[in-house]
């Protein structure tokens, strides 16, 4: 695991010190591959009042028709997972090649399920401190959900003017996991500027979620009652708990024994 842990250091610095004689950077190779078959863009975005925060990107041009399939913006759940995850881990259009893995530099193959076969996907290391996403300033470090929505949408408004040709492609944003709090909130943000003819005019069509989390006290409360769907608890016991906790599982009372009891069945399986 350690000799793997080097080999992507050796990796993702690459793909980052590629990019640093311009804003942005076409990145024509990569170590454990080779020469790419895809058009693989990197570079830095800077967003906010004074531009202090600078969003690190990977963008990738679809397979097939670049001018003419959609524009797919990921975000990467965490938070703080890199963008490059989604590349290589997600439905980017390389992933590992474990099979061939001899305990030094790992090789990266083609993902033959990639979205990229028919869309353009542009990924963002968000938020700030993520990835190779950085702060000029250490008060720009400290940021929230709220102010990763506004980052989000000012690095996609200012990617778009630099990238015009893409302005008319039917549009998407998309996410997983912990992504999914920016999602909704960014979706409005766009729909939102759309309205107001904030330049340029994203042509928006929807938006994807995967596995998202949205409430946190929803989405915790409801592992529950997937445990009971799933079997992995009886039915008794489930009645049982839902009925002793008022089906409330995250604020827990030490001094309702019934309740204590029962969770600490469930949180045995």
């Amino acid at each position: 695991m350690a000799r793997v842990s080097k080999a992507w250091c050796i990796l993702v610095t690459t793909l980052h010190l590629l990019h640093i004689a311009s804003s942005n950077f076409i990145v024509k190779s990569l170590p454990g591959f080779g020469h790419l078959p895809f058009t693989l863009e990197t570079g830095y975005v800077g967003v906010g009042e004074r531009e202090e925060v600078q969003l690190f990107y990977y963008f990738v041009e679809s397979e097939r028709s670049p001018m003419n399939d959609p524009l797919l913006l990921w975000l990467i759940g965490g938070p703080g997972c890199s963008g490059l995850s989604g590349f290589l881990y997600e439905n980017g259009p390389l992933m590992f090649n474990y099979d061939n893995f001899n305990g030094t530099f790992p090789v990266l193959q083609q993902n033959p399920n990639t979205w990229t076969k028919v869309l353009n996907i542009l990924y963002v290391d968000a938020p700030v401190g993520t990835g190779f996403s950085y702060s000029k300033t250490q008060q720009g470090y400290y940021s929230n959900d709220k102010q990763t929505v506004e980052h989000i949408y000012d690095f996609l408004q200012k990617w778009l003017v630099d990238h015009p040709k893409f302005q008319s492609n039917p549009a998407y944003i998309g996410g997983g996991s912990y992504s999914g709090l920016f999602v909704a909130p960014l979706v409005q943000k766009v729909y939102k500027g759309y309205k107001a003819g904030y330049f340029p005019l994203l042509n928006f069509k929807g938006f994807v979620l995967a596995s998202p989390l949205l409430d946190t006290y929803l989405d915790f409360n409801a592992r529950v009652q997937f445990a009971q769907q799933r079997t992995l608890i009886s039915n008794e016991l489930y009645e049982s708990i839902k009925a002793n906790c008022n089906g409330d599982y995250i604020h827990l009372n030490p001094n309702n024994t019934n309740c204590m009891s029962d969770y600490e069945v469930y949180a045995e399986v």
